[in-house]
């Protein structure tokens, strides 16, 4: 048993940070609901998709180390820490931002990795991350790497594994360590 888990609004969460660059730019009012997703799906009904891409390059760059792990997933990268238990991170993003400033995208999300969830406090050690370029290697990542179980936040890229890995679709405040020890449980 190998699990995978994906990045980008898995294992961090962006949320406060889209919502802070939305108002900041006026795209979004006040009182508009408060989540990326929400937000996306306000700019694509209004056809502004070259605001989101600059609204998602500076969240993905300027944004990062503003932005939190989704405390859950440590739980279950813990859980699966005892029970020796192998993961890998493997997440689809460019190198650089589509717009804005060159920063390097695969660097700077590592050293996010490094800082707030591989680290002596939360005590899991070092982990292998990919940083694919397009969703076609990322998926040929996946099945390179054996990977058995994968968590991702967008239901195409589950839709995408291939037939061998069982995708978990990961939805904040709904995927629970007590899911995931289940699986586990029925595995072993």
């Amino acid at each position: 048993m190998i699990f995978g888990f994906d990045f980008d609004n898995t294992l961090i969460n962006y949320d406060k940070i889209f919502c802070t660059f939305a108002e900041a730019k006026k795209l979004i009012r006040k009182k508009s609901k408060k989540d990326k997703t929400s937000i996306k799906e306000k700019l694509f009904k209004e056809k502004k998709f070259r605001e989101w891409k600059e609204l998602q390059s500076e969240v993905y760059s300027r944004g990062i180390n503003k932005s939190k792990p989704n405390r859950e997933l440590i739980l279950i990268l813990k859980f699966l820490k005892r029970k020796k238990i192998k993961y890998y991170i493997v997440s689809h993003k460019t190198k650089f931002p589509y717009y804005g400033e060159k920063i390097n995208l695969h660097k700077i999300s590592k050293d996010w990795l490094d800082n707030y969830i591989f680290n002596k406090k939360n005590g899991l050690g070092n982990c292998q991350y990919y940083f694919e370029p397009t969703l076609k290697k990322k998926i040929k990542r996946i099945r390179k790497l054996k990977i058995t179980h994968f968590i991702d936040d967008l239901k195409e890229i589950i839709d995408l594994m291939p037939r061998k890995v069982v995708g978990i679709l990961y939805k904040k405040k709904r995927t629970k360590l007590s899911q995931i020890k289940s699986l586990v449980t029925q595995q072993l």
